[in-house]
């Protein structure tokens, strides 16, 4: 039995959670099932393996660039607080469920969400349900997140294991959020990609969804942050590279001199301080960069092989990816989203201030950078920069206030050290836990079939498309 489990465990954490080798394999699968050459599908293999690293790569320098600016800005002001960042919400989950012995169960959670993501999508018919969560890292994120946030609020401080209802109705209801809401955006993300072939499955999918809905309302989308056409010595802004990296210095550089030289661990004999200062602000452009890249190459692969897997395995079905792989089709967007997000959740970290709030939230930039980046990326789409702008604000009022709530019961631990902070988990999920904590494990057990009835809606309004709005069905 230990071997079985040794064996089931290592599956979880070395297959289903290690997404370019996931997503490698689905390429490799489909151009088999397309009939290609085993050579052909070897080299698709590889390129979306290797693609899918690059943009690891660029997301990975981005927040190492970037964490070491918050930290300081922390220890500046001597503040001790809790991190919006979901690389910290899974720190505080693993730390947890570690000291009540039930770090192991986050394997079956996440294997019952998947398998039931493939039921969902195999039943089409039936459920509607037309996507596949594939973004490996997020699964196990949000497996031990939404583990952690039941056991928490159900079973409460009695230092038991988790028990088997917590850890089956935990897989079902995030299996089932992974099929419903990848399945809610998949007509705005086809917008938003020019019919690039997948969806996003990520921290954000209701909220990109709102976004794309409210954009068109408070903005023009024929003004678009990409097609900004600056005249004279502003027309340098046209250039992408170069307006993040004149964007950035502005900004984070500012952010910077605040702070002052003596919070940062920089070589004095290499560096001033204002061209270190440079130098990190500009690293934001060539990350950027390294993620267009990789998104460049491995995208192409996974539409052109998911056909086969949609044709012979799950009739109809659509990949869902990592939101950066949107970034590539709006390069301008992100930008808007970091920096009004920015302000947003500053406002909103002010006010918590102000009413003496026992819970203090400090900015990630995960958070930060990549859900309000998604985010301005569907506002911008339906509503132009107008939108890009506008949305992403509110969003950092949103993830922080709502951080913050599900944090007052959840934060009576040392090891918590911060919550997932993105859109949906500052809404659904933080609005999920509370109920939890008043009511019990009934709210999460009802949540299951209320977010089935969503893809029901989706089909009631266009049947005729529906399931060819990404590709024809064979």
């Amino acid at each position: 039995m230990d071997f079985i489990l040794e064996f089931f465990l290592g599956f979880i954490n070395k297959f289903l959670g290690q997404a370019p080798l996931l997503l490698g394999i689905v390429v490799f699968v489909g151009y088999m099932l397309l009939k290609k050459k085993w050579y052909e599908a070897l080299a698709g293999f590889i390129k979306t393996y290797v693609g899918f690293k690059i943009l690891q790569v660029g997301t990975g320098g981005l927040v190492g660039t970037f964490r070491p600016i918050i930290e300081a800005l922390t220890a500046k002001f001597n503040v001790t607080a809790l991190v919006i960042d979901p690389y910290y919400g899974q720190s505080s989950a693993t730390e947890m469920l570690d000291t009540v012995s039930s770090l192991q169960y986050v394997g079956y959670v996440m294997l019952i969400a998947f398998l039931l993501n493939i039921v969902y999508v195999g039943f089409r018919k039936y459920t509607k349900i037309r996507t596949l969560f594939i973004t490996g890292h997020i699964m196990y994120q949000q497996s031990a997140v939404i583990l952690w946030a039941l056991y928490w609020v159900i079973m409460g401080v009695t230092g038991e294991p988790a028990g088997i209802g917590v850890v089956i109705v935990s897989g079902l209801l995030i299996g089932t959020y992974w099929a419903v809401a990848s399945n809610l955006i998949i007509e705005a993300t086809n917008e938003v990609t020019d019919g690039a072939g997948f969806t996003v499955g990520h921290q954000q999918m209701f909220g990109a969804w709102i976004a794309y809905k409210v954009a068109g309302k408070i903005g023009n989308p024929e003004h678009d942050v990409n097609e900004v056409h600056m005249p004279g010595w502003l027309s340098i802004f046209n250039d992408n590279v170069v307006s993040n990296v004149l964007i950035m210095t502005v900004f984070v550089g500012t952010l910077m001199f605040i702070i002052g030289p003596s919070n940062f661990d920089f070589n004095h004999d290499k560096y001033y301080f204002v061209t270190y200062v440079f130098e990190r602000t500009a690293y934001f452009a060539v990350y950027i960069t390294i993620i267009l890249t990789g998104v460049r190459m491995f995208v192409g692969e996974l539409t052109n092989s998911f056909q086969g897997i949609s044709d012979r395995l799950l009739p109809g079905s659509v990949p869902a990816v990592d939101c950066a792989v949107t970034f590539g089709f709006s390069p301008n967007a992100p930008a808007y989203g970091f920096i009004f997000g920015f302000f947003g959740q500053m406002l909103a970290i002010g006010f918590l201030i102000l009413i003496n709030s026992p819970i203090l939230i400090i900015a990630g930039f995960i958070c930060l950078f990549f859900d309000n980046g998604t985010l301005a990326v569907f506002a911008n789409k339906a509503g132009g920069r107008r939108a890009a702008a506008i949305i992403p604000f509110f969003a950092g009022i949103i993830q922080v206030l709502g951080s913050a709530a599900v944090l007052m019961v959840l934060k009576d631990s040392p090891l918590i050290v911060g919550w997932m902070g993105m859109f949906d988990w500052a809404t659904v999920w933080a609005g999920t836990v509370l109920l939890t904590d008043m009511i019990g494990i009934i709210v999460p057990i009802v949540l299951i079939p209320l977010m089935l009835i969503i893809p029901q809606l989706q089909y009631r309004r266009h049947k005729e498309t529906y399931f060819t709005t990404m590709r024809e069905e064979k």
